[in-house]
């Protein structure tokens, strides 16, 4: 590729369009010209027909969005597959990059051309989470894409020494941040209050929240919880209490500056983690985050953000919600560390200004350089 003209970057996914968008925009402020690929489906973003383009759109306004529409098995899929990818090939991309969990539909891999050892492989989660029902043909699936890359991205040093023990792979393993759109500055609100937000799983911890928040009520009373978002909630004792607001559905994204808004913090009590999307929102809203100690959250909070505490430990994650809640100069502290990140150094020109020297380095070794 010569150095006149612009990187021309293919970004594929099924799943992690949200990520994908906010990469896509970063690359094409950075100079790259970029076509995104993904499904037609709109699951990710509640089912809401046409919210999925509407946020690429959004987010990444420059950048060529094509969609692979219909079943994955269905005869007119696959014309489609076909079609899509001889418009994507005669685009001549320099890199084909994608996600994890692509392997759900094939059709995808087919479209965007992936070429054995060159492509990059974005793996946001090395182990499973538990209780998600990642089936054995999945993971070996992954595994095999893991194999073929000739570019890995993860989200934190943990994750990459995760990858490492669990799958061996041999292509380059780059840490990059996980990336944080623009947002508004939000005062912390005048009472006590917590965030538990984000898809429903056993792994996230909910139920070691809610045995810790009496003890968190016995220092600070007032204390309201909210927890968002879709899936399926166990019954537990505390959810009857009324300071504890129960919304179990998909949040739209223009209701989320009012949600982190009524938030002094958002808690990440989690037994499992890789990185964190709702992390991410937290510090794009200025809000102090406890974490549990496992996965990347450490990392996540590394630049003071928030608070760690041992996992499934109610004792400690209670004193540490009520430091942060009655402290009001230590969640500002926390939250401004939080938000200074957001706006550089995990925005999402600086991650895709990070994957592009990637590029340059791992997949494009004789490149002389893109201007």
């Amino acid at each position: 590729m010569s150095a006149d003209r612009s990187p021309r970057v293919v970004l594929a996914c099924d799943f992690f369009v949200r990520y994908s968008a906010g990469l896509a925009g970063g690359l094409e402020r950075g100079g790259a010209a970029v076509t995104l690929l993904t499904r037609d489906h709109d699951l990710e973003f509640g089912g809401r027909p046409g919210a999925s383009a509407e946020f690429v759109r959004r987010l990444a306004p420059g950048v060529d969005h094509r969609r692979i529409e219909g079943r994955v098995r269905s005869p007119r899929a696959l014309v489609g597959a076909r079609q899509l990818r001889r418009s994507i090939a005669q685009l001549r991309p320099d890199v084909v990059h994608v996600q994890e969990g692509i392997v759900n539909d094939v059709r995808l891999l087919f479209a965007a051309g992936v070429r054995r050892r060159r492509f990059a492989l974005t793996f946001h989660d090395p182990s499973p989470h538990p209780g998600d029902g990642v089936t054995r043909r999945a993971i070996l699936a992954n595994r095999a894409l893991l194999r073929a890359a000739g570019l890995i991205f993860v989200h934190g040093e943990r994750l990459r020494e995760e990858l490492i023990a669990n799958a061996r792979p041999s292509a380059p393993i780059v840490v990059v941040p996980h990336g944080v759109d623009a947002g508004d500055r939000l005062p912390l609100p005048d009472r006590p209050s917590i965030l538990f937000f984000g898809r429903m799983s056993p792994y996230k911890g909910l139920d070691v929240l809610l045995d810790a928040l009496p003890l968190v009520w016995e220092k600070a009373p007032e204390t309201t919880l909210t927890v968002a978002g879709a899936g399926d909630v166990e019954d537990h004792p505390t959810l009857a209490d009324p300071r504890v607001e129960l919304r179990r559905e998909h949040v739209p994204d223009d209701e989320l500056p009012d949600l982190f808004g009524s938030a002094t913090c958002v808690a990440l009590p989690y037994r499992q983690a890789s990185q964190s999307g709702v992390g991410s929102l937290a510090k794009l809203y200025g809000r102090p985050m406890v974490v549990s100690d496992v996965g990347g959250l450490p990392q996540l909070v590394g630049d003071g953000s928030g608070l760690v505490v041992a996992a499934e430990n109610r004792e400690q994650l209670a004193g540490a919600l009520v430091d942060v809640l009655l402290d009001g100069e230590l969640a500002r502290r926390l939250g401004e560390a939080g938000r200074a990140t957001a706006e550089n150094g995990a925005d999402w020109d600086s991650v895709a200004g990070l994957t592009l020297d990637a590029y340059r380095r791992h997949l494009l070794p004789s490149s002389p350089g893109w201007a």
